[in-house]
């Protein structure tokens, strides 16, 4: 059977690990072993305990370790997104941030997170991963994930690394001992290493394959591939992909303005064992997501030594335990105290005075003579003698040895008298810079972690849905990402859009919200308190930062009369112009309501006015009645009059035409008369010239 090559790649890495961090792994074990109670040299405590001698272990550095750990825990770092290039904007990189919190919380990172620190803080180094998954079995869409690794001694790190946070990592091995027979069940088509054979000398299985179990190991590593970065007239720049890549560009009218020789990052992921590779598969991010947090390191001449705060203090902590064993010892093995008395004192109770250290009598008994009859003192108690005070002042120097190599002290033994709690806190935050380190290394490592998820982002929620997001103060919310939308303008473009632009991690450290939100409680009770104006602008802002039932409901009241609190995060206007918009909305608001205050007034004196006004205007109208009346009939009566006129007149004017006309009838039928006579004359004077003539 064919080997793959990658097989025997991943075993030299693993004796390569092996053989430059066997000296880190060996001490970083026993550290772990001895900050859990392990702390006595094996050969002391067997032969301590063959002579039935005690064998203590007060176990200080597990304290002193917890206290760097659970602060951290009130202080988680924060991963914030901020956009960086002009493709990118502030909504979306909100949306993104929402969206690691949202990772964070639904893959419980906080226990990944708390797990490897608790490991860097103990021995010197721990890890988490970054992993992808389906949501559930019948979906396509996934979700990205942050698991812890409990043992960081089954993670293989590339020892060539040497950034603080990983990512300059190229190969890792996370590898597990499992059972054949549990192997057998998981991949029954696979071979659980009965065929394997020795490839050449020096080849051993013994790492891998045993009797009983097989190793199976994650291998992660990088691949470059030699390549033609093009920078394209559009702005872009693109690798050549397919052969028709020219002619795409060609169709889309865009051209090749610059070329350079580059090359393609890949990062293979493998799950195999000596023999064979079980799963193969391109991981779709840039970086190995398996995340280092480192406590302290130093490279001495070539070699990287990782150590946490238990390394230098374990002689200290068995010098401790060995001196309070002495004194336990010295108190166990000491005389009890005796009783000191004349001989015939206890005379009828000698039982009393027998079990006198053993048993807690109300009183003691005895005779105030002795066995002679003379008169003897009372009993006297005979104190054993104290341990010894050389002991008792090396275990109390020790206590201050052990509080320097771990580097915490008691604030309150460091300055005398009477100080002030915020002076105490001042102290405490000095003193926990000795420790510092491991909170900073940390913070890389979370960026580092934010980093890996921006980068799997635009290939993980590449398509449209609906995703939680989750707020800095961890409330939660549901927006759309990749949702096309067309604006006013009928613009096509995608809300959200998880493939476009560039966005880097920018980390928050310090106190938490809840822990932000007593303090600026606490500022601004006392800037309210004396300016009443101010709570009526910010006084919901109060009451939400406040930390009791019903606290939110009287913001929220307080919010629905404030309109600058009215701000739409959702808005593409900016908070800023929302809020001077509010603002001239309530000052016109403001201007509206005294305006009609004004005309209610002005109504006022107009309804008083215009009944002064309606009341003369009825005396104007009586009078202007009469008057009119008056002129009516006066009016009326010379109309009368000259109605009476004129219908004389009219009627002498038809007597004059009437009579006119009569007498032009007279003067034509005098005429007619005239007329005749002389026709007749005529006639008359024609038959008289007539008659002569004959």
């Amino acid at each position: 059977m064919d080997i793959d090559p990658i097989i025997d790649e991943a075993i030299d890495f693993l004796k390569l690990c092996n053989d430059a961090d066997t000296m880190n792994r060996q001490e970083g074990l026993e550290d772990l072993k001895f900050v859990n109670g392990d702390q006595w040299p094996v050969e002391l405590q067997n032969s301590r305990n063959l002579e039935s001698r005690p064998v203590l272990t007060i176990n200080k550095l597990d304290g002193y370790c917890r206290q760097v750990t659970n602060q951290q825990r009130q202080q988680r770092p924060r991963i914030k997104v901020h956009a960086t290039n002009n493709e990118a904007d502030v909504k979306t990189a909100d949306v993104i941030e929402g969206m690691c919190r949202h990772i964070e919380v639904n893959s419980n990172a906080d226990n990944a997170y708390d797990t490897g620190f608790d490991h860097a803080v103990r021995m010197g180094w721990g890890f988490w991963r970054v992993t992808t998954d389906y949501v559930k079995e019948d979906s396509f869409d996934q979700e990205i994930y942050i698991d812890a690794i409990p043992n960081p001694f089954t993670v293989y790190f590339d020892p060539n690394s040497e950034r603080v946070d990983g990512s300059d990592a190229e190969r890792c091995l996370i590898t597990t001992m499992m059972s054949k027979a549990k192997f057998r069940k998981l991949y029954p088509d696979n071979d659980d290493g009965t065929s394997f054979t020795q490839r050449g000398t020096g080849d051993s299985q013994s790492e891998w394959i045993t009797k009983e179990d097989i190793r199976i190991a994650e291998y992660f590593y990088v691949k470059r591939e030699s390549a033609t970065l093009y920078q394209l007239s559009d702005g872009t720049s693109k690798f050549a992909e397919g052969k028709d890549f020219r002619a795409r560009l060609e169709a889309a009218g865009i051209q090749i303005i610059g070329e350079r020789a580059s090359f393609k990052r890949t990062i293979k992921w493998k799950k195999l064992t000596a023999v064979e590779v079980i799963e193969e598969r391109d991981w779709p991010g840039t970086y190995i997501p398996v995340i280092p947090v480192y406590g302290r390191h130093v490279v001495i001449g070539d070699k990287r030594h990782k150590f946490g705060m238990v390394r230098h203090a374990k002689d200290a902590q068995r010098m401790y335990n060995f001196w309070q064993t002495t004194i336990t010892e010295s108190v166990a093995l000491a005389p009890k105290a005796k009783w000191i008395m004349a001989e015939g004192q206890d005379e009828g109770h000698e039982g009393e005075w027998a079990a006198a250290n053993v048993k807690s009598f109300p009183l003691l008994r005895y005779k105030q003579t002795d066995i002679d009859g003379q008169p003897a003192p009372p009993p006297q108690r005979l104190q054993p003698e104290p341990p010894p005070s050389g002991v008792m002042a090396a275990a109390a120097g020790i206590n201050t040895d052990i509080a320097t190599l771990m580097g915490i002290y008691d604030p309150s033994q460091q300055l005398p008298g009477n100080i002030s709690g915020k002076a105490l806190n001042g102290q405490q935050q000095q003193v926990d810079l000795t420790n510092f380190d491991f909170y900073d290394n940390l913070t890389k490592s979370i960026a580092q972690t934010g980093k890996i998820i921006l980068d799997l982002i635009p290939h993980i929620y590449d398509s449209q849905r609906v995703m939680r997001i989750i707020g800095a103060d961890g409330k939660p919310d549901l927006v759309n990402i990749n949702q096309p939308s067309q604006d006013d303008q009928g613009v096509y473009k995608v809300m959200h859009d998880m493939t476009v632009g560039q966005y880097d991690v920018v980390m928050d450290t310090g106190p938490g919200f809840n822990s932000k939100r007593q303090a600026a409680v606490d500022a601004m009770m006392p800037l309210v308190n004396g300016n009443p104006e101010l709570f009526k602008v910010a006084g919901d802002l109060v009451f939400r930062n406040m930390d009791f039932p019903g606290a939110e409901v009287i913001a929220d009241r307080l919010a629905a009369s404030n309109p600058m609190s009215q701000i739409d995060d959702k808005s593409p206007v900016p908070p800023q112009v929302q809020m001077q918009l509010k603002a001239n909305q309530a000052q016109m608001q403001q201007m509206q309501q005294q305006l009609q205050q004004m005309q209610m007034v002005i109504k006022q004196r107009q309804d008083i006015e215009q009944v002064k006004q309606d009341a003369e205007t009825k005396r104007v109208l009586i009078k202007e009645t009469n008057r009119a009346h008056e002129m009516e009939l006066t009016n009326a009566e010379r109309l009368q009059e000259m109605q009476m006129k004129m219908e004389a007149s009219a009627h002498e004017t038809v007597i004059k035409t009437e009579t006119q006309k009569e007498i032009e009838r007279m003067k034509a039928e005098v005429a007619m008369l005239l007329a005749n006579l002389d026709r007749a004359s005529s006639r008359a004077a024609s038959l008289e010239t007539i008659e002569r003539a004959i």
